[in-house]
């Protein structure tokens, strides 16, 4: 019998099929009698954001322990296991792991800086039962969430109209920094009511800007962010550090003057989009980044989607 377990990447798709073959390469916790060959094409087209790399994918069984595991950063990862009820993960972009049990695995720290712009920390499951040739398709989803600004309107008013706007800085502030490959709560935050230096400003900060809007006009900046998720309920501005919402905050200068417009998210899921593509700028902001201005003087909406469905435009006012 020559049957073959084949995994094929398409933009954030993996297709099994399992049976019996011959193992050449893989790391198993005990011998294994019906051997399950893994091919898995790693070749995906579209944009960075759906590329794949650094193949793992563990076989755990029906108690939840390691019985084998194969990696691979090619075309293809050959791997076995015995027949059974299995549970499969397969991860992508995350350091070398070599957990004893899936709890193990699911309660494995990934930080926000593991992330590249090129390659997104992925992972998908799913339990089956192995026993000659089944096909099956298990999706993999992206950690990070993605945040977008699309352009700054500039309709201040009043004895600001004739202010010079320029646009210095636009970062993601209360940023949680950590989470399991399990989605538990962030232990770890990232620029918390203010700006810092972190690891992880390639992905929630992109500073000296230096853009301008003269009065009735606009800049376009197409600011693409991307946070790990944000469970936090509740929200709270300014005062003592406590778990909060995050907030995309543009930070600008009227006439000289620094202040800024603090927009805040709501709760942030893995592997959705938050997208603000207009933004209007009627006021002078605020004098703390993490402490919003009164609505009035700032109009956005924000869309929320699926990141594979892709994103409309919509619009907010501050």
């Amino acid at each position: 019998m020559n049957n073959y377990s084949r995994i094929l990447t398409l933009p954030a798709m993996l297709l099994l099929a399992f049976g019996c073959a011959e193992m050449p390469q893989a790391e198993s916790a005990s011998p294994l009698d019906d051997d399950v060959r893994a091919v898995i094409s790693t070749k995906v087209s579209g944009a960075n954001e759906a590329s794949v790399s650094d193949l793992q994918v563990f076989v755990f069984d029906s108690e939840g322990n390691f019985e084998i595991k194969g990696s691979g950063n090619g075309q293809s990862i050959e791997m076995g296991c015995t027949k059974g009820r299995k549970t499969i993960w397969t991860l992508a972009g995350a350091p070398e792991l070599h957990p004893s049990n899936e709890d193990e695995l699911l309660n494995t720290v990934t930080r926000l800086e593991d992330n590249d712009l090129n390659s997104f920390v992925m992972s998908g499951s799913r339990s089956l039962e192995v026993g000659g040739t089944t096909d099956v398709e298990l999706a993999v989803k992206r950690y990070v969430a993605k945040v977008s600004l699309g352009r700054i309107i500039n309709s201040l008013s009043g004895v600001y109209a004739s202010k010079e706007l320029i646009i210095k800085d636009v970062y993601l502030l209360n940023v949680a920094a950590n989470t399991t490959l399990g989605l538990s709560s962030p232990t770890q935050w990232y620029n918390k009511m203010g700006k810092e230096n972190t690891p992880a400003d390639h992905l929630i900060a992109q500073c000296d800007i230096s853009a301008s809007a003269a009065h009735g006009e606009s800049c376009e900046l197409g600011c693409v962010f991307y946070p790990y998720p944000n469970p936090t309920e509740g929200n709270a501005n300014g005062g003592t550090w406590s778990e909060r919402h995050t907030k995309l905050v543009v930070e600008a200068s009227i006439g000289g003057v620094t202040c800024y417009y603090p927009v805040v998210l709501p709760v942030l899921q893995r592997n959705r989009t938050y997208t603000i593509s207009d933004l209007t700028i009627t006021m002078f902001g605020s004098y703390n980044p993490d402490i919003p201005i009164d609505k009035g003087t700032v109009e956005f909406s924000i869309l929320v989607e699926d990141w594979e469905t892709g994103q409309a435009p919509h619009s907010e006012t501050i």
